[in-house]
């Protein structure tokens, strides 16, 4: 019974470690792509990696100016990799999910689904609090 509890959180961990994985590379791109060129953005208390080392390491202009092209060129090249990657990652993720089920009862099953359904929120939420501007950039 030990050996299965075990079993089952050791999957779920599992699960939980793939969800921040995948909430990290988007995080990520995001940063990238906020810290591409955009000095107009106001400045925030949660500042990108990208801001900070600029920041840190004294960028000039005329640096930031040749660092930009590159920031944005490494987005584009992240997103095609993890455009080329995503289905196979929620296909792992998909069949792990069920495989988790197969070995829940149906009440358990169900809670596990909120569960889940909760944690996507929380995650819609941060992101929602992290990118304010995304929806002002698709309007311009």
């Amino acid at each position: 019974m030990i050996k299965a509890s075990r079993g089952r959180a050791a999957v779920l961990l599992l699960l939980i470690f793939a969800a921040g994985l995948a909430v990290g590379l988007a995080g990520e791109r995001y940063a990238l792509h906020r810290g591409a060129g955009n000095d107009s953005a106001p400045e925030r208390e949660g500042r990108s990696t990208i801001e900070r080392f600029a920041d840190d390491l004294g960028i000039t202009p005329a640096q930031q100016a040749r660092i930009d092209p590159i920031l944005l060129e490494t987005r584009e090249q992240m997103s095609a990799v993890f455009d080329q990657v995503r289905p196979e990652w929620e296909a792992v993720v998909d069949s792990a999910k069920a495989r988790i089920e197969s070995v829940l009862s149906p009440d358990q099953v169900e809670r596990y689904r909120a569960l889940l359904d909760e944690q996507e929120r929380e995650h819609e939420a941060e992101a929602g609090k992290e990118a304010p501007e995304a929806s002002d950039e698709n309007s311009e």
